[in-house]
């Protein structure tokens, strides 16, 4: 499990280092691919299912990119694209075509659904984490100018 997080952790800091990013921004980076496949192994060992592991690992990435956006003063964007790397589905993708070119029509739309519904739950957790870390902020800003007697 350990040697898994540090190649994720190896695997999205390279991304980044394609990216363009530099110093803590890279290592932070590195983290968020670490901690998405950390929640994912963690789900798949509670026995939850493949898609809720990948909802899980996403929304996890995207909380952690979101707060490391406010602390390093970057976009989330910056932190969570490289982290998605390890997720991303690239194997029920490559099975897919590789049922179709064996003419195994059953197998390929089986990885293909499967597939798509691994994205869609990266694609809700996503959502998820960014809505929610956006309205914790908004409900912080609101709580502040309330106590400062509404102004801004």
């Amino acid at each position: 499990m350990i040697i898994q997080i540090v190649a994720s952790f190896i695997a999205t800091t390279g991304f980044g280092i394609l990216f363009g990013l530099e110093g803590k921004k890279l290592f932070f980076a590195g983290l968020s691919g670490g901690i998405g496949w950390f929640v994912y192994l963690l789900a798949i060992k509670f026995n939850l299912s493949e898609a809720t592991s990948f909802l899980l690992a996403s929304f996890a990435m995207t909380f952690y990119s979101e707060l490391m956006a406010r602390k390093e003063r970057a976009p989330a964007i910056v932190f969570l694209i490289g982290g998605f790397i390890p997720l991303v589905p690239g194997s029920g993708v490559y099975y897919t075509m590789y049922g179709i070119i064996k003419n195994d029509i059953s197998f390929a739309v089986q990885k293909g659904i499967q597939t798509l519904i691994i994205g869609g739950a990266i694609t809700v957790g996503i959502l998820l984490g960014s809505t929610i870390t956006q309205a914790y902020y908004k409900a912080i800003k609101q709580k502040k100018n309330l106590s400062l007697g509404g102004k801004k």
